[in-house]
C-alpha cells in the first residue's frame, strides 16, 4: 500500500480536499457517469470520508444498498458518521485485498482516487471483477502525478518536493496502463475522460491549497526535504498569490468499464 496513511492529520486534510470546489466538481462528473438507479447495489473502494457514499445513497434510495469500505479507521468513522441516518449504507473498514462481499453482488463499483495506492493491482481488479454482476458497470478516477503543473519562480526545487511525493502512491501512471489492467481482470474498457483540474487563485476552495498541506506534511514526515526547505517551498504559494502569479493544474481521468454479460 501507500506510504500516505489517511489518518490523524492527513485525514482531516483528505476531508477539507473534499470538500474544495474541484472534488465537487469531480463527484458530479463520477455520479452523473455512474447514472445510479432506484434500488441498485453499489460499492465504493476507497471512501474516505463517505462523501461518495452519502450522495451514491440519495440515487438508489432505501430499496438499493451501498457498501462502502476503505482501509483507515479515521476515514471510516467520518463516513459512518456523514452516513448514520441511512440504513441502506454499510461503512466498514476493510481491504480491496480482502473483501467482505459475495460473487456478482454489485450492480455498479466505483473507486476514485484509490486503486493507485494498491500494491497489487490485478489483484484487486479481479477482486471487482468477481464482486460485479455481469453487465456491472465500474468507474475509476485515478490520476497521474506527472501531468502536474505548478508554477514556481524556484522550479528547481519545485521539482525536488514533487519528485520526494511521487512516492506516496505505488502506482504513479495508473490513467496510462489501466485499460491493459482491466483487460487483464476480465473488464472491458471504454472510454476515459479527462476531469482536469485549474488553479489560478490560492485560496481554500481550490484543490491546489490543500494538496499543498499534504505534500509537505508527507515530504517532511519522511525527511526527504529539511522543514526549511518544505517551508519555503510552501510559502511561495500565498507571495505567487499577492503578484497574480498563482498557477496549477492536474489531470485526473476517469475511466468508465463493463464486466462482460
Amino acid at each position: 500500500m501507500s506510504t500516505l496513511a489517511f489518518t490523524g492529520e492527513m485525514a482531516r486534510l483528505q476531508q477539507a480536499i473534499a470538500e474544495s470546489h474541484d472534488l465537487v466538481v469531480r463527484r458530479t462528473a463520477v455520479l452523473t457517469t455512474l447514472n445510479l438507479r432506484s434500488g441498485e447495489r453499489v460499492l465504493e473502494v476507497g471512501c474516505g470520508g463517505g462523501y461518495y457514499a452519502y450522495e451514491a445513497a440519495q440515487f438508489v434510495g432505501p430499496k438499493g444498498r451501498v457498501c462502502a469500505i476503505d482501509i483507515s479507521p479515521d476515514q471510516i468513522a467520518a463516513a459512518q458518521s456523514r452516513c448514520a441516518e441511512l440504513s441502506w449504507v454499510e461503512c466498514r473498514q476493510a481491504d480491496i485485498a480482502t473483501p467482505l462481499y459475495g460473487d456478482a453482488e454489485f450492480d455498479a463499483v466505483f473507486a476514485v482516487q484509490a486503486l493507485e495506492y494498491l500494491t497489487d493491482l490485478d489483484a484487486g481488479l479481479r477482486q471487482i471483477c468477481r464482486m460485479l454482476r455481469p453487465g456491472g458497470r465500474l468507474i475509476i478516477v485515478a490520476t497521474d502525478w506527472s501531468s502536474a503543473v505548478w508554477h514556481s519562480e524556484n522550479p528547481s526545487r519545485m521539482q525536488r518536493v514533487l519528485s520526494a511525493f511521487a512516492p506516496h502512491i505505488p502506482c504513479r501512471d495508473l490513467p496510462s496502463i489501466l485499460a491493459a489492467r482491466l483487460r487483464r481482470a476480465g473488464i472491458k474498457p471504454l472510454r476515459q475522460t479527462a476531469i482536469p483540474v485549474v488553479n489560478t487563485s490560492y485560496n481554500s476552495a481550490s484543490f491546489g491549497y490543500w494538496v499543498a498541506r499534504v505534500i509537505r506534511s508527507f515530504v517532511v514526515s519522511r525527511q526527504s526535504l529539511t522543514d526549511q526547505e518544505a517551508a519555503e517551498w510552501f510559502d511561495e504559494f500565498a507571495k505567487l498569490e499577492e503578484k497574480g502569479a498563482y498557477f496549477f493544474c492536474l489531470t485526473p481521468v476517469l475511466t468508465e468499464a463493463l464486466k462482460a454479460g
